[in-house]
């Protein structure tokens, strides 16, 4: 009896020392990633900052939590914003739906407009949103776009926003979302409960970058929709995924009533080809939609340096149009 005794209160502190070194190693491993994420944090704070010298930046804005995953948007005021409802444009990047992160706002050709927007009054904000992956889709990816500008509305007042006045830009797969938050009706993206009613009356813009715009065509579209990768995007097979395969296809969006869009794309993107762009200002004028495109010569996936216009001109026209409808 004695002996199992022994034994038991041997095996009891060997487990207890095993817990008590496995709580130190995950708190060692809480503590780096803590610093990790603080360090991240202030490389970014960096960044905007040099990127954006004559803002006022507010950043890691929740507005939406999806199970323990927070949802976050940054908010540039310009500074000295006399305003108290000044109108805004708000930035959603691109990474293939898979990948980037609201800081591409530092890109030349999304800063470049912010700073312009800054000059006349527009607040910026730049957004994220959850990334395809087993367990989202860019289905759900357009839906916290479209609650992102309903938390936008929502607090308007909090934050200085006029939200009759907004606006949106994007690139590749930001520019597909872009154009799917413009163009989409905000009921067939229903999101969380409690931003619901909080829709904008209507968007004033839109541009997008070398954007994707039309997954119903398998030619186009077809290393999204063949495959594994259909799974990732659209949530399933394509041939079970018909309606949001069409819900993400800016084409089938378009309406002569629909926000007024600026299109930009490189006539050597081989990644999202050109025609991406050609068929939907095909659409846009087949219907009557205010709608204007510019196609960039030599320009590939992003315009690149040799481009004509080049990305300081392209900037030029995207902020131009941008600042003509929002400050109307």
């Amino acid at each position: 009896m004695k002996v199992l005794k022994i034994i038991a209160v041997t095996v009891l502190g060997v487990l207890l020392a095993s817990l008590g070194q496995a709580q130190d190693v995950a708190a060692r491993k809480a503590i780096k990633r803590n610093k990790q994420a603080q360090a991240n944090a202030e490389t970014q704070a960096k960044r905007i900052a040099q990127a954006f010298p004559d803002f006022d930046h507010t950043p890691n804005i929740v507005y939406k939590k999806v199970g323990d995953r927070s949802l976050q948007l940054d908010i540039l005021t310009p500074k000295g914003l006399k305003s108290d409802a000044a109108p805004v444009l708000v930035y959603i990047h691109g990474g293939g739906w898979g990948g980037g992160d609201r800081y591409r706002m530092t890109r030349a050709d999304v800063s470049g407009v912010f700073n312009r927007c800054g000059k006349a009054g527009i607040i910026c904000a730049s957004i994220e949103y959850r990334l395809t992956s087993e367990k989202s889709s860019a289905f759900d990816s357009a839906v916290d776009c479209k609650d992102a500008l309903r938390f936008l509305v929502k607090t308007a007042k909090q934050y200085r926003i006029d939200s009759a006045r907004i606006g949106i830009i994007g690139g590749s797969a930001g520019g597909n979302l872009s154009l799917v938050t413009a163009l989409g009706n905000p009921k067939d993206f229903p999101g969380d409960p409690s931003l619901a009613g909080n829709d904008p009356s209507s968007l004033r813009c839109e541009v997008a970058y070398y954007p994707a715009t039309d997954f119903t065509d398998a030619a186009l579209a077809r290393r999204y929709v063949e495959g594994p990768r259909a799974n990732i995007m659209f949530g399933g097979p394509a041939e079970k995924k018909a309606d949001v395969i069409r819900l993400l296809s800016p084409v089938c969006l378009i309406q002569k009533d629909s926000t007024p869009v600026y299109c930009f794309h490189g006539d050597k993107d081989t990644v999202l080809p050109v025609e991406n762009a050609r068929r939907l200002f095909a659409k846009g004028k087949a219907v009557g939609a205010d709608i204007q495109y510019t196609e960039v010569k030599n320009g590939t996936h992003g315009f690149g340096g040799g481009s004509t216009p080049s990305v300081d001109e392209i900037v030029a026209k995207a902020a131009e149009f941008v600042i003509e409808r929002l400050k109307r």
